[in-house]
């Protein structure tokens, strides 16, 4: 019931003679209470007298249509302590409900109920905590928080604000909350009610410090009676600091239980007026500052059930708009971020182009040198001409050779026929060939050299072919 953003939360409760108001703000992980207002009421006070008093007490806070809780007191409710054959939620619902008139003399219509489930059995059973409140009584403060105009609005026992004050203590506690006019007790463990009860507190009274030890007895034995076997292991006392001063002492020496004074400095963070006001204040606003302290469960909420079913609504139609909104910011963004990305890019392309201009220019003499050394390695493999050939011939061949034929076929096969007076010239003609700078993309093998002897001597025919490689 408590809002998840960082919007204020106003806490109000009605009670005999007063009217308190507390503001609590920022989320689920660091709560403050920034403000607290206090008005005596009198005792012939209207409706319509109490809606312009709590205005009045609101604005000095500042208020601003925000979500409000309000406190319901103790003693304008009922609590049973309950076994339920279900462990489901929608069941549970129907069952207190129809549970609710044998403990007031009501029919269900007349009557509002709220629940928690304190605890589950394995064989299927739900021990229930269940709050039942005449409906005239929620309606009239339904009536004044229609007034405030209030965002969303819940309806809460005072007791579950005490319950929230004990969440990090041990064991099974009983907590004592002293007002000016009243006062009530809960047990609790954990985060779970077990038993509350509410009495009037005199202290004009000579004996009312007797009376609260007789209290504290009944309670214990009551809840003994219908909850547990067991007693409390403490019992803690917050509310008023000058009744506590007054009372602290001598519960401490004529009660069974350990007593303990809550240091609520430990439970909240106080800011502004509410720093000084709680804990200088006459009255108590503890039940009110735990039921600022945590969101409560919807099953605790004292609204009527087509009320629940509103606000239900009125949150889904809220979260549907809000995930409207967000896929829709998604969008923009998106959209944005892309018309960016494109515009980033033209700007990269341009830059790209400039510097490409740039490096074309003096690419240009490089390009040129690159062309002159193309044009001279074309030049060095060019093909040997037929003139080479005959030339490079001329040059390395020997003395005592004389070539008699010579075919040249197309840069591709050259042969060479001739006579030698030796054969050793043959092969060093072959091998000079080999080494000429013109054959050096050919082969050459000797095909033959076949002595001959002739009229003048012996001469050696030869042929050396030279393949291209």
């Amino acid at each position: 019931m408590r809002t998840k953003n960082k919007s204020a939360v106003f806490i109000l409760q009605i009670n005999e003679g007063f009217l308190k108001a507390i503001k609590c703000s920022g989320d689920k992980n660091r709560r403050e209470f920034v403000g607290l207002q206090l008005e005596a009421l009198p005792a012939d006070l209207d409706e319509r007298g109490l809606v312009f008093k709590l205005k009045q007490l609101l604005s000095r806070l500042e208020y601003r249509d925000e979500p409000v809780i309000v406190s319901l007191p103790r003693n304008q409710a009922t609590c049973r302590y309950l076994k339920i054959p279900s462990t489901n939620d929608k069941e549970i619902k129907k069952i207190v409900n129809l549970q609710a008139s044998r403990y007031l003399p009501y029919s269900a219509d007349e009557l509002i109920t709220a629940y928690q489930v304190v605890s589950i059995e394995r064989s299927g059973n739900s021990f229930v905590n269940l709050v039942i409140a005449h409906k005239d009584a929620i309606e009239r403060y339904i009536r004044i928080s229609n007034e405030l105009r209030a965002k969303k609005i819940a309806i809460v026992l005072s007791s579950f604000g005490l319950c929230n004050l004990l969440m990090l203590e041990p064991g099974t506690v009983m907590i004592l909350d002293l007002d000016f006019n009243q006062a009530e007790l809960a047990i609790a463990s954990g985060k779970k009610l077990l038993f509350s009860r509410s009495f009037k507190l005199d202290r004009m009274q000579p004996d009312w410090k007797n009376q609260l030890v007789d209290e504290i007895n009944r309670t214990q034995e009551a809840y003994i009676k219908e909850v547990s076997g067991l007693r409390p292991a403490r019992c803690i006392i917050t509310g008023a600091a000058n009744i506590i001063e007054e009372s602290f002492e001598f519960l401490k020496q004529n009660t069974s239980l350990p007593i303990e004074v809550l240091a609520l400095r430990n439970k909240a963070v106080f800011t502004g007026s509410a720093s000084s006001g709680v804990l200088n204040s006459s009255n108590s606003f503890d039940s009110l500052i735990g039921l600022g302290l945590e969101e409560l469960p919807e099953s605790l909420n004292l609204l009527p059930e087509n009320m629940k079913e509103n606000i239900r609504k009125f949150t889904r139609r809220y979260e549907y708009i809000r995930a409207a909104a967000l896929i829709f910011g998604i969008i923009v963004v998106w959209f944005f971020a892309t018309l960016k990305d494109l515009d980033n890019k033209a700007k990269y392309l341009t830059q790209l182009r400039s510097e490409l201009n740039e490096i074309a220019k003096e690419a240009r003499p490089l390009e040129e040198m690159e062309k002159r050394f193309k044009i001279l390695e074309s030049q060095t493999t060019q093909k040997p001409t037929s003139l080479d050939i005959l030339y490079e011939l001329h040059q390395i061949a020997p003395g005592d050779i004389s070539l008699s034929n010579l075919i040249y076929e197309d840069n591709n096969r050259l042969v060479l026929r001739g006579q030698s007076m030796v054969l050793n010239s043959v092969f060093n003609f072959a091998a000079k060939l080999k080494k000429s700078q013109v054959f050096n993309n050919f082969s050459v093998d000797v095909r033959y050299a076949t002595p001959k002897k002739t009229q003048t001597g012996e001469i050696v025919d030869f042929e050396i072919v030279c393949a291209k490689k």
